[in-house]
């Protein structure tokens, strides 16, 4: 959900968009917070994004709407990063498919970037896992990748 931020010295009527980051790794995670503290930067935003941050393996254990106080059921954006420690499991995708399942219909999306030494045909793989997700829920999918794009832009995916 959107939020409009109080005016208070920030840029008026700014939105807050709220972003449950998955990733692998404490350097990933550091790499991707340290992304969306740039674009709120260069946005001249102080507080853009409003960043909850999971790692894989307690995404996973987490039951989506008991937890949605810790960010994860307001989640407008869930980002999932990689950064060479495998890609995510059928456990996170099951979760993933929940989340996007609650938030269909909604201005939300699902986005993935493959950071590091992950590349190839488990990104690949996950990619169209991932895409396929948001599709079956109308969501959209956002993807990125460091060293250029894996696959071919399609309807629907915006590539960052």
């Amino acid at each position: 959900m959107k939020t409009a931020v109080e005016n208070t010295g920030e840029t008026a009527g700014a939105y807050q968009i709220n972003v449950l980051l998955a990733y692998d790794s404490a350097p990933t995670c550091g790499a991707i917070l340290s992304m969306f503290e740039r674009i709120s930067a260069r946005l001249c935003d102080q507080k853009l994004f409003n960043v909850n941050a999971f790692k894989f393996g307690l995404l996973e254990r987490m039951d989506l709407f008991k937890w949605a106080s810790a960010g994860a059921g307001a989640a407008d954006l869930v980002m999932v990063a990689c950064g060479g420690e495998g890609a995510p499991g059928a456990s996170l995708l099951r979760w993933l498919e929940d989340w996007a399942e609650h938030h269909a219909g909604r201005d939300s999306a699902l986005g993935f970037l493959p950071m590091g030494a992950l590349a190839g045909e488990p990104v690949r793989r996950l990619v169209r896992s991932l895409r396929t997700i948001a599709a079956r829920h109308g969501l959209r999918f956002i993807y990125g990748a460091e060293a250029g794009a894996l696959m071919l832009q399609e309807a629907g995916t915006a590539m960052a």
